[in-house]
This record gives structure tokens, sequence and C-alpha cells, in this order.
């Protein structure tokens, strides 16, 4: 792999000013590829070319200028380095010399240098009138200049003072690289290979790539294997950084993949109908301020329509620095901090643009309005504070490390979990994991849903007053629909740890409440222990109870079930309680009896509680299955839960 500096430049400018014929000068190629368009003369798509140039490698992406094709000038602005805007000195600037130069600066392009062509038709004087008007444009575009080269494609006048600028930025670049080291190229070609198969061709964001790994392309999300990697007719193993790129692709159809699709490596990228954004510039595309505007997004080499849904009432024509929600016609992938471009839906005129807060949004509503908080944070808050304002946007969708990394504006999965642990040690997110499932969660949420549980869990202590609280087997089902079901067993043990509620009898409750039982319960409650513990061990059922009465007996059995919680009773069987002083009466006898005897039969123990078979073939094996005895044939010896 080749470590020499790098350089991807894109050309911009009016239609006619030389911006093919400059490219053409510097590498030798010409980068109109197409049969029309060297049949009209006019750049019509996108067009490559390569130079080598004082050591360093220069990728040239010419764009077309003419006003019709400003949608292909958008796709081939994506991934540039540095941005050549091409002026005729003979015309000076131009409608398209406007409009592409208010596109470089909505995309964010921080280095732009201008390049006055056609310098063999004027003499310096009126060159120096055309260098002001493009400060002027340039001034009201918050855009600088690197410098102003002054070239003749003809005689070759400057044509080596621009060589010496691109190799000095080359070598800045490769200060300034990006330390993202997850791969991503957005396409903006793709045709077929008689014999290899699909290829497509891009300007590398970041990261980097080698033969045979496999990629996800965008927005389907289908897997592809890297077949061969070529940059400028060069064969490669791999590739890493800023560049133009060639990727031969197997498992995927040319009709599956095209401009606007993204590569990218497995795991990072999601696709979204939802975009939360930062407008910074938008002019209204009609007479009428409207906040609601169907228009066409380009991000990346994707062109999308979209509605575009402003947080508050345009009060003028231009709209700046307000936050809004695209809703794309189609899903798209993107970045958070990625620019874009909007357009009219026509697709005649640039209105404006901005960046890319949340590439994964929730639909703006009533009932789950835009979080401006958030969207603050998300615009102007630190990698750390963006991170937890994903987390907490998240919700219950659990989202995992590499995931948080594109929504947070972080370098790759290990910069996010390393967020992750020190938002934990600072008690601002918690983590549930369970079956390979991992939730951060915010603790805003923790504590929304704790109150709930709260309130909840009062009112069904007072709706059940026959009851200790919720059942710990059903607690789980308490908890949040959205959790996932795998982890709502984890969340639910989080709330008991949590110090707000007790366990009684295995029942849920709020701490330090008791069941409000009225004074009547009370005294039937009693009354129904004192039956059972009359009848020893042949106890009554329901139905022969004396205190049980027609308008009752719904309050009986719930005070029965209550008794059996609070260990007042126990259940033997279906239908069959004991007293538990009983209970606790009969184990001893019967284990005592063991001991002397060495075993019982079934009928040894019905003699021995004075009771009948009814009673006791359910008794014995109660104690079977508590193993206090152990059935051996037909009699039964002690077992290692038996009493001392």
């Amino acid at each position: 792999m080749s470590e020499a500096p790098a350089l991807v430049v894109g050309t911009a400018g009016h239609i006619d000013h030389g911006k093919s014929r400059l490219v053409y000068r510097l590498t030798g190629t010409d980068p109109d590829r197409l049969p029309e368009e060297k049949a009209r003369g006019m750049t019509i798509d996108l067009g490559f070319a390569h130079a080598a140039i004082d050591g360093c490698d220069v990728w040239f992406v010419d764009v077309p200028g003419h006003e019709r094709f400003i949608r292909n000038m958008l796709a081939g602005a994506t991934g540039i380095d540095v941005a050549l805007l091409v002026v005729a000195a003979d015309d000076s600037v131009m409608p398209q010399t406007r409009e592409h130069a208010e596109v470089l600066s909505l995309l964010g392009v921080e280095r732009c240098a201008v390049v006055l062509t056609k310098m063999d038709l004027v003499d310096d004087e009126w060159a120096d009138q055309v260098e002001e008007e493009v400060r002027l444009l340039f001034g009201g575009l918050g855009l600088e200049t690197l410098a102003f080269v002054r070239t003749s494609a003809e005689t070759g006048r400057g044509l080596d003072e621009l060589k010496s600028l691109l190799a000095r930025l080359a070598r800045e670049q490769t200060q300034r690289r990006d330390a993202r080291p997850w791969f991503r190229m957005p396409i903006d070609r793709a045709f077929v290979v008689a014999g290899r198969g699909t290829v497509v061709t891009g300007s590398v964001t970041h990261g980097a790539v080698a033969c045979e790994e496999t990629l996800e392309l965008w927005p389907g999300g289908q897997r592809v294997r890297v077949r061969d990697l070529q940059s400028h007719h060069s064969a490669r193993e791999a590739a890493a950084g800023r560049m133009r790129l060639a990727i031969n692709l197997a498992g995927v159809g040319q009709e599956e993949v095209h401009r606007g699709c993204t590569l990218a490596t497995p795991g990072y990228l999601e696709p979204a109908r939802y975009l939360d954004v930062w407008v910074a510039r938008l002019r209204m595309p009609g007479k009428m301020r409207r906040q609601e505007l169907r228009l066409r997004l380009h991000v990346a080499t994707s062109e999308v329509l979209v509605g575009l849904r402003l947080l508050e009432k345009p009060a003028a024509d231009v709209v700046q620095g307000q936050f809004a929600q695209l809703r794309a016609a189609e899903p798209i992938v993107a970045s958070w901090g990625e620019r874009f471009i909007l357009r009219d839906e026509s697709g005649s005129r640039t209105l404006g643009g901005g960046r890319v807060l949340r590439p994964v949004g929730r639909l703006w509503t009533a009932r789950h309005p835009a979080h401006v908080e958030g969207l603050r944070v998300l615009l102007e808050g630190s990698p750390q504070t963006r991170l937890e304002e994903a987390i907490r946007a998240a919700h219950w969708q659990p989202v995992d490390e590499k995931r948080l990394a594109v929504l947070a504006g972080l370098d790759d999965e290990k910069a996010a979990a390393d967020g992750c642990r020190r938002l934990m040690g600072a008690g601002k997110i918690r983590v549930l994991e369970a079956a390979s499932v991992r939730l951060y969660i915010h603790n805003s949420h923790l504590q929304a849903l704790a109150d709930d549980l709260t309130r909840r869990l009062k009112q069904y202590m007072v709706d059940n007053p026959r009851q200790p609280g919720v059942p710990r087997s059903q607690w789980p089902g308490w908890m949040p629909g959205a959790c996932p079901a795998r982890l709502r067993p984890a969340l639910a043990e989080w709330y008991l740890q949590s110090g707000r509620t007790t366990l009684v009898h295995d029942h849920v409750a709020p701490a330090g409440e008791k069941a409000a039982m009225s004074a009547d319960d009370q005294g039937l409650l009693e009354r129904v222990l004192a039956e059972f513990d009359a009848g020893a061990f042949q106890p009554p059922g329901l139905e022969a109870l004396k205190c049980r009465t027609p308008r009752n007996q719904k309050r009986v059995r719930e005070l029965v079930d209550l008794a059996v919680v609070r260990g007042e009773l126990v259940r033997v069987a279906d239908g069959l309680w004991l007293h538990r002083r009983r209970w606790d009466e009969l184990t001893q006898r019967v284990a005592a009896a063991i001991r002397a005897r060495g075993q019982l039969a079934v009928a040894d123990i019905r003699t021995l509680l004075d009771s009948s078979r009814k009673f006791v073939v359910p008794i014995v094996e109660r104690l079977d299955a508590q193993e206090i005895t152990r059935r051996t044939g037909d009699f039964r010896t002690l077992g290692p839960k038996a009493p001392a």
C-alpha cells in the first residue's frame, strides 16, 4: 500500500470556465468519459483523473457546471479534501459560480482555492477585478480562500504553481486525516466489468478496507465481499484513508447497486426515514413562509425527496440556524455531523443546507415532540455529552457501541465503549445485560420508571388489600413493553435492588408499606385459621368452613391465599391446606417415628396422624416433594431435609 501523501480535489464553477481542460493539463487524463460529453464539449456527469505530483497522489473529481446537472455536482462534492473553484478570467463570477460556492460553504469545505483560467485572454489588471468579485462572494458565504492561482491551459501559465500548491496541501492533509478507522465509501458510479462482475467507485470518507473483507451495502444492508481493489488502474491488496477507490464486489448484481448507495464496515450504519437536523440556511422556495416543505435532499452521493418540518414557523424569507426534522421518502444512511444540501422539489434551485444531528430519529408528534435540549447538546455539546444524549434518545431500544459511535460522532466502538464506562462511573447511565443483549439506559428513564412503578404498586396495594403485594413471578410483566422481553427480568431485578421495594413472602410491595387489611378481614382470617388449626390432620375444605357464607366466599378464598403467602397455612395439594403449626407438628412426628422404626408405610403414617387415606396420601407426597421423606418401594425413610 502506498504511503504517499494523498489528496482528493474537487472542481467547481460555471459551465465552460475550463474545469475539465484544467484537469487534463494537470493530469494528462480527459475527465469527460461519456461520448455525449465529447460530442457536446460539455461535462454532464462526474469525471475522474489522477496525477502523481511531487511524490503525492492527487485524485481529481471533475463536476459538471451546467445548472441542469447540479445534482451530479453535489454527488461529486462528497468526500473531497480541497475544492478548486474555477473562474474564467474573461467571464468572472457567473450564476453557477455562485451556486457552487454556496454548496461548498454548506458542505463545510474548509479549504478552497480559486483558479482563474483563460488568463491568456485578459490582462492582470482585469484579473485583479475578477479576484475582488470572488472575494466579495466568499465573504458573503463565510468561505476562506487558500490562494488565488492565475492559469492558462493554452500557455501553461500558473500550472506549476498550482501543482506546488496541491502537493503542499496533500502533505498537510496527511496531518488532518480522519481518525475513524471503520470504512465508509459513498458510491458515485457502478458498472460491470466482463469476467469480474460488479464494480463500484467513490471517494473514501474514512477507514480502511482489504481484499476478501465483508462490507455492508446500504441502504439495504446486504453483506458483500470485496473481491479486488483498484486505485487509478493500480491493483491493491488494501486501502486506507481518503482516496478515490474502485471496489470489485462479490455477492451483488449491478441492478442492486447505484449512485447513492454506501459501503461500510458492518455494524456501524443504520437506515432511517426520520433525521433530526440543524438547518444552517434555507431560502423559502415560494412567496409563502411555510413551516413544512417538500424538498430534495442531497447527502453524501444520495438524492431523495423529503418532507422538511421546521421547529418554528419561519419569521423571514431566509431561515438561519433552526432545528428541523427530515422525513425521507425512502430509507437513507447518515452519520452525526454529516453535511447535506436542500434543493427545491424540482431540483432546479439550491435553497440551503445544514448538518445531521440525529441520523436515526423518531417522528415528531404531539405525544413525542422534538427534544430541543437534546438537539442543542448534539449541536454544541462535547463528544461525551453527545454520547449521553444518544443513549437517552434510544430510550429502551438496545444500541451497541458501533451505532452509538455513529450517533454521537465518535471515532469507533472502542471510543463509544470508553465513553459509556465513564458515564456509568458518573452515575449517568446503567447497563442491563441478558442473553447476549446489552442495553445502555439513561438514568432519567430509570427514574421515571421507578416513579411510575411506585405509584402503580401503591395503587395495587389499595385495590388488593388481601394481597401482600405483586407475586414475584409476575413482576417482570410490570416492566415497560418497549423494553426487550429478554431484558425485563434483569430490569425487574434491578428495581428490586433499588431500595424502593421490599419482598414480603416472595411478593413485591412498596418499601415501608404493609397491606392495609380491614378489621373485618382480619377477624375473618382469624376464624379461618382457627378452623384449620382445629381440623388438625383432617382439615376442612373451603366449602366446609363454618365461617364461609355465600356473601364472603370470594373473601375467604383470597384470605386463604394470603395466609399461604404469609406462611400461616401450608398448601399440601389442590383444595388441601394445613395450619402451619399442624404441619410443623406433622413433620416432627413422622421424622421421629421413622428414626424409631427405620421406615413407615402410608398406613403407618395414617395411624400416626389419626387421619384418613384421603388426607394422608397427598400429605406423604408433599413430604416426599420437600425431601423430608424418601420413598423406597411402599415405605418412607428419612429424607435429607427431615427436621432434627
